[in-house]
């Protein structure tokens, strides 16, 4: 209407200048002809243009307004439902669900998916059987079992789903059908319980351990600040690299191998601990939990996870090791075995130098791990009772015990050995363990059978 009232507005002021000239210009009659057929031109033409325009906008729906009245019935109609749900004109969005966008990880972004077509977030192999399902849905027909279709979550997994569409009411030149689905894994693959107002990500920043998501392809989509400050590399530049670039040479094939493993489903998670390069190219220990975002076994689907820093924890065992071997070196010097064990009648060993050997017979291996071969059998069986009561009573009284008895060694030998000890014990008073050291003792002490000192 604008247009047609332009167009006469231009053609008014034409005409009357064309009248004016009339009077004040004396020319021949073909001049006023021509003009006067211009000026009729001109006015064919604004009545062309007011009979097309209609015809223009009634070709192209979509640039029709919405009424109030029914853009607020489309959104009652989506937000009334629990489960996921889009309401579509033909195969574009017109609105979603909160359920809707916190499945796909969409929240916060309702502006760009509406007036999107829903192909965009169907699975490219799938997007046949949506055509089917939408030209029956069009008809009116409602299957009575759910469709099977894949949905791409915002990191780009598939998430396989049960969907259904509906017809609902006539919507002028469009066709309105409401879209459900749910998802297969029986769990929202990227939802989440947090209140909208929780400020989860300040958490997430915040974290000394690194935060990461890698997307259907193995490459990398998010990383917290914790990132930066471990290996010093900026996060926008470690964007859409894979962990395996920063990983160190001997330790790229293992970890991945573990996130192709979790990315197609066949372990639902891993724990792993290896080096990472820094910047500056150091080399430090970290320790790599991930997880994968679907319980869809073949489906290659998004991985999430944490990296820690463990370095301390690796240099303290280096150190542990290293001193345990020094102990190991030096207690192989003593005559005699140093034992730690538990207290029950079997004198079940937890710890045994390789002293063992001189006094027994058996080596440390044995002993530790032999469920066959204890302590107590090694004891002359007449002296077996007499050692578990003088080791308790002594234990009670003062919490140490000297004590000589006889033992049968590998070979058959009878040996008196002297043991000297202690118990161990817990805050709370009970006996956890017993600690001490067992060697042979000379052989004008072999007339003593038990001896307490």
């Amino acid at each position: 209407m604008s247009v047609f009232i332009f167009a006469m507005l231009i053609i008014s002021i034409i005409f009357l200048l064309i009248l004016s000239s009339w009077y004040s210009i004396e020319g021949p009659f073909l001049s006023h002809v021509v003009i006067l057929i211009s000026v009729v031109v001109a006015i064919f033409s604004a009545a062309l243009v007011f009979i097309i325009q209609p015809l223009l906008t009634k070709r192209n729906p979509q640039h029709k307004n919405e009424s109030p009245q029914q853009a607020s019935w489309l959104r009652e109609a989506s937000n009334a439902l629990s489960s996921p749900a889009v309401v579509l004109d033909d195969l574009t969005v017109k609105f979603v669900n909160t359920p809707f966008l916190q499945t796909l990880g969409l929240v916060g972004l309702e502006d760009q998916i509406k007036d999107m077509p829903l192909t965009n977030i169907i699975h490219p192999a799938d997007h046949k059987i949506f055509a089917e399902l939408n030209a029956e849905a069009i008809t009116g027909k409602t299957k009575n079992e759910a469709t099977r279709i894949r949905l791409l979550g915002i990191d780009g997994s598939a998430i396989p789903s049960n969907v259904s569409l509906t017809k609902m009411r006539d919507h002028g030149d469009g066709n309105l059908t409401l879209f459900q689905f749910t998802p297969l894994s029986g769990e929202h693959t990227l939802s989440s319980n947090f209140e909208p107002q929780f400020n989860y990500h300040f958490i997430i920043d915040k974290l000394e351990q690194i935060v990461f998501q890698l997307d259907t392809e193995g490459k990398i989509i998010f990383l917290n600040p914790a990132w930066e400050h471990f290996l010093e590399f900026k996060i926008k530049d470690s964007l859409h690299q894979t962990i395996s670039t920063y990983a160190h040479p001997e330790d790229k094939l293992m970890i991945e191998s573990r996130l192709d493993s979790v990315a197609y489903g066949r372990k639902p998670s891993f724990t792993i601990d290896l080096r990472l390069i820094s910047l500056q190219g150091a080399s430090n220990w970290f320790r790599i939990r991930a997880k994968s975002s679907s319980n869809v076994v073949g489906e290659r689907a998004s991985v999430i996870g944490t990296i820690t820093d463990i370095q301390d924890i690796k240099e303290a065992e280096a150190l542990s090791a290293a001193n345990k071997r020094a102990a190991n070196a030096l207690l192989s010097h003593i005559p005699g075995m140093v034992y730690r064990c538990r207290h029950d009648r079997s004198w079940t060993f937890e710890f045994v130098s390789e002293g063992c050997i001189d006094v027994t017979g058996y080596d440390s291996l044995e002993l530790l791990h032999d469920a066959s071969l204890t302590y107590n059998l090694i004891i002359h069986p007449s002296d077996r009772n007499a050692v578990w009561e003088s080791i308790n009573q002594q234990v009670i009284q003062d919490e140490k015990f000297n004590i000589i008895y006889r033992i049968i060694t590998r070979k058959g030998d009878i040996k008196f050995v002297q043991e000297h000890g202690r118990g161990i014990f817990s805050s709370t008073g009970e006996l956890l363990a017993l600690e001490g050291f067992i060697t042979e003792i000379p052989e004008k002490h072999h007339n003593v059978t038990i001896s307490v000192h």
